[in-house]
């Protein structure tokens, strides 16, 4: 099917040559930032008064084919060192595959990360993925078993689309209400055709990363669903943030922001001692996305533990010390902590709203509605057990941006962004490092201290973005991606000059590839695509969504 086939199957859409309702978006005379710089074909529809949906198709599919990428030794599938594609390259040369290239990847500078060029090796050019998945196979047999097939639209800067780009965009004045919403329980996944329809939404995209149940996910927890960082619903803080983390606040104090977010919970005894929680509704022991508090570090194969406080976006963190709360929003009983601490001793401190303890258990058990439990592993279980039935505990929390300044409100939500920012005060700004997507030597702040990129600003994707114009309005944006006739993603840089190009002033991705989603009216407006070579919409089950809700 054709990009404009595509886009005039769209439910709810009529093209339009007259100003639509909201006129300042994209700027008159912006030009596209994507491929030729030719203006799209647009559609659009007033979904409310206030809320609009529109269409950006440009593009075609021209030029690209289907390879196979050989990692290297170590698994990996770009290096820095171009003597070692090199030597790669020709090693494949040597086994008989005489097109083995070395493809140079260049990823830019951003605000706390120099430029770099990094290398991959690909083998064979093909009309077709099957002609593709056939060289792979032989490449396997001679020993060559780390690959993957690619659609060079992924990394190719010079590709010429096609690509979809659908906004919502939701005025000040709409009357319409901005809120989170996961499933029964936040240790479990829906998709987003579920929360959309149990909020009654007039449209929703995907939120938060999560804990995902994946082969790609080798640390899985065994709870999908689980956000990964920062997710707050009514104000009630449901997930810690991986702290310094950029974040979309929907209804913060002094409106919707997207900034860097840290938050802390701790509590106080009755003997005056204090201690600080660990992790919100997760998995004790085991922090997805890294930048937590106390003992963490991450496993390494050559220098064993490494303290580590920062983010690392996708990647695991470790603690035995920990309090992890749980409130009934997670299910009806806590879970074990991760398998690092099988056999480890687990104290639990069961209480009610007021934060009275009700009893001390040696294992996960219910959660009282209306209450919560403390979990403890390590120094945390020694910290606990000092409490008995009868104590009333005080606790603090604060959601901060990273000056300091809270951010919270009656009305809040918020979820942690699965990408760097993508603009700030009206000009493209990344920071991937701060977001735990740099090189995990990285050290901040940077770029003077030589902080290098990891590779994440170079490769097209389906992409779920969140941006907020001078003027107020939130846009909701979702970018079609690995769908060779239909829409082949953006890079993250590309993915900011498309939020420049709406108008927006400040920017963030939110969840990204399968996670792509767009309900109107409980109606699929876009095309979840999990692979390249898939030929048919997949809806992901995920953590939670942004819904947009009208008012009664």
């Amino acid at each position: 099917m054709s990009a404009a086939l595509m886009v005039s199957a769209s439910p709810l859409l009529a093209t339009t040559a007259t100003a639509e309702p909201v006129p300042d978006y994209p700027a008159l005379g912006a030009v596209f930032p994507l491929g030729d710089h030719s203006a799209p074909k647009a559609g659009y529809k007033e979904l409310a008064p206030g809320v609009t949906y529109r269409v950006f198709t440009q593009g075609v599919a021209a030029g690209d084919v289907w390879t196979v990428w050989v990692r290297f030794d170590d698994g990996q599938e770009m290096t820095s060192a171009q003597s070692t594609a090199t030597a790669h390259a020709e090693k494949l040369r040597t086994a008989g595959y005489a097109d083995a290239r070395v493809v140079p990847l260049n990823s830019p500078a951003t605000a706390d990360t120099y430029a770099q060029t990094f290398y991959g090796v690909h083998v064979g050019s093909y009309t077709t993925a099957t002609e593709a998945q056939a060289l792979q196979a032989d490449l396997k047999g001679k020993g060559f078993a780390d690959t993957r097939v690619l659609y060079t639209a992924e990394t190719d800067p010079e590709s010429r689309g096609p690509w979809q780009i659908r906004v919502i965009t939701v005025r000040p004045d709409a009357q319409v209400d901005l809120r989170a919403e996961h499933g029964a329980t936040v240790s479990g996944s829906e998709t987003v055709r579920q929360l959309s329809a149990t909020a009654g939404a007039l449209a929703a995209v995907n939120g938060t990363e999560f804990d995902i149940n994946s082969i790609n996910n080798t640390h899985f927890m065994g709870h999908e669903g689980v956000p990964q960082g920062l997710y707050m619903k009514n104000n009630v803080l449901l997930g810690a943030a991986n702290n310094g983390r950029t974040a979309l606040l929907l209804n913060a104090a002094g409106g919707h922001r997207i900034t860097e977010v840290k938050s802390r919970t701790w509590i106080t005894a009755p003997d005056g001692s204090s201690r600080e929680v660990d992790g919100i509704n997760r998995v004790a022991g085991q922090i997805l996305g890294c930048g937590g508090v106390g003992d963490d570090f991450r496993k390494t194969a050559t220098t064993g533990n490494v303290p580590r406080l920062d983010p690392w976006r996708n990647g695991t963190c470790y603690d035995p010390n920990e309090i992890v709360v749980f409130r009934p929003e997670w299910g009806a009983r806590t879970p074990a902590p991760a398998k690092e601490w099988t056999g480890a001793p687990v104290t639990e401190v069961v209480m009610n709203g007021n934060w009275d303890v009700l009893e001390l258990r040696d294992a996960p058990g219910p959660i009282p509605p209306g209450g919560r439990v403390l979990q403890g592993i390590g120094k945390g279980r020694e910290w606990l057990r000092t409490l008995k039935s009868g104590d009333r505990v005080v606790s603090h929390t604060s959601v901060t941006d990273m000056a300091g300044t809270p951010v919270t409100s009656l009305a809040l939500s918020a979820f942690g962004g699965g990408t760097p920012a993508l603009m700030r005060d009206g000009q493209v700004w990344l920071n991937p490092a701060a977001n735990g997507m740099a090189h995990v030597a990285c050290v901040l702040p940077a770029p003077a201290t030589g902080c290098r990129p990891s590779g994440a600003l170079t490769s097209r994707h389906p992409r779920t973005l969140a941006g907020i114009s001078p003027q107020g309005h939130l846009m909701l944006v979702t970018i079609d991606g690995r769908n060779p006739a239909g829409s082949v993603g953006v890079t993250l840089p590309e993915a900011a000059r498309v939020m420049e190009w709406l108008g927006a002033r400040d920017a963030v991705g939110l969840g990204s590839g399968g996670d792509t989603t767009l309900m109107v009216d409980n109606t699929l407006y876009n095309r979840p695509w999990d692979q390249w070579t898939d030929t048919t919409p997949t809806e992901r089950a995920m953590s939670n969504a942004v819904v947009v809700v009208k008012r009664p």
